[in-house]
């Protein structure tokens, strides 16, 4: 009989093996506990809504998605952003209250984008070796908890007459008594794995994570099976082959990359580094579909933080390391690629050859600035600074936009 390889799309910083190979998840927004982990609320009209997104303390207007209790937003400047439960004997929360609002998030984020990641899987015994690779889908219409011949999916997505299930797991998977009735219904359903994100995730990496990145399998899939391979029992699934992966990573890799360097600079640091220096921002460097940002954005950010060094007084020195952080904190990486495993991404860049790991990428455009007389090392592993020359320019430049009273 064959075996299937069910393609999951693995946030690889939030993943590492255990011993005898098992796998082990790093905390994340459903290991937390009390308030400290809620970061949705629920509005007066139903919507979810993240913690950056609302005024601070009462004025948030929010109430807990799973006990219905008032919210207070706590948004201070040395604690985690968290939502509190207003009035509280003991200063804790509910216990559903994470796990519901990232329920409500998923379903609410899938209703509203009407596009999903579906995962792969491939055939490695027997004569053929079969496979899919997975795709990207567009749907026609989401169904929310509707109850389908006895069973509640958390949603039903629709596309040319035809019915997708679509399970969200937050503390555990599908088990193997419902998905046994998703097979007797012979209907395709999908499990999207949200138990490893990170507490502090973002309203936009969230949804990037439902849509295309978090780990996912087939709980039943009808052409699957056709081939006698998937069988209702069959709930933890292995990992797809190498090659396999490494293809469907390319695919989407090409995609950013595409996206990447039809895409104009969002910041006006960018804009006036391109035209101080245009040999060093703008450069196409291999990698560049690891940012969501044109090479001209994180280009300049990483300038541009020198260059303010300087004219403080500091020493304009960085180091790759550093350039990762800073692109990190201002969400301009794409987790997808910047939490690879050293394995996965050889494997991506033999089929994808203009593809880098981000540090990578970095380090590509560092040369090149160097090489282009913007920086020169500073001693020690990995460090840069700027020539000094560059300085004079800087301040050239900013005196002439002085004076045109730009």
């Amino acid at each position: 009989m064959p075996s299937i390889h069910s393609e999951g799309r693995h946030d690889r910083v939030e993943w590492r093996e255990g011993r005898a190979g098992s796998k082990e998840r790093t905390p994340g927004l459903m290991k937390s506990h009390g308030d400290s982990s809620l970061v949705f609320g629920e509005t007066p009209n139903g919507a979810i809504v993240h913690i950056t997104e609302v005024a601070s303390g009462l004025a948030c207007g929010c109430r807990c998605p799973g006990c219905g209790a008032p919210l207070v937003a706590r948004r201070g400047e040395h604690l985690d952003h968290h939502f509190g439960h207003y009035g509280s004997a003991d200063g804790s929360g509910c216990a559903t209250g994470p796990e519901t609002a990232l329920h409500k998030f998923a379903k609410e984020c899938l209703a509203r984008r009407l596009e999903l990641v579906l995962p792969g899987w491939q055939e490695t015994e027997g004569a053929g070796g079969k496979g899919y690779p997975g795709r990207a889908l567009r749907l026609d219409e989401v169904v929310l908890e509707h109850r389908l011949s006895g069973i509640v999916p958390d949603v039903i997505a629709r596309r040319g007459g035809r019915d997708l299930l679509v399970e969200f797991r937050v503390t555990h998977p599908c088990d193997a008594t419902k998905i046994a009735k998703f097979v007797k219904l012979n209907v395709a359903a999908v499990e999207i794995d949200l138990s490893w994100a990170p507490r502090d995730v973002s309203r936009s990496g969230l949804e990037e994570a439902i849509l295309t990145e978090a780990p996912r399998r087939w709980l039943h899939n009808p052409k699957l099976l056709l081939s006698n391979a998937l069988r209702p029992a069959r709930v933890d699934l292995p990992r797809p082959s190498a090659a396999v992966n490494a293809v469907s990573m390319a695919r989407t890799y090409r995609t950013a990359h595409t996206e990447a360097r039809a895409s104009r600079s969002i910041t006006m640091t960018a804009s006036r580094l391109a035209t101080d220096f245009p040999q060093a921002v703008g450069m196409a460097v291999p990698g560049i579909g690891c940012f969501t940002v044109s090479p001209s954005d994180w280009q300049a950010a990483i300038l541009e933080q020198m260059i303010d060094r300087a004219l403080a007084g500091g020493r304009p020195v960085i180091t790759p390391a550093d350039a990762l952080r800073q692109l990190k904190q201002r969400g301009w990486l794409r987790s997808r690629f910047a939490r690879l495993t050293t394995a996965d991404a050889q494997a991506l860049k033999q089929v994808d050859p203009s593809f880098a790991l981000p540090a990578e990428a970095i380090k590509a455009w560092v040369r090149a600035a160097a090489h282009a007389g913007i920086l020169i090392p500073a001693g020690g592993a990995e460090r840069w600074t700027l020539w000094p020359n560059v300085m004079s320019r800087v301040r050239e430049e900013r005196r002439n936009r002085s004076a045109m009273g730009t």
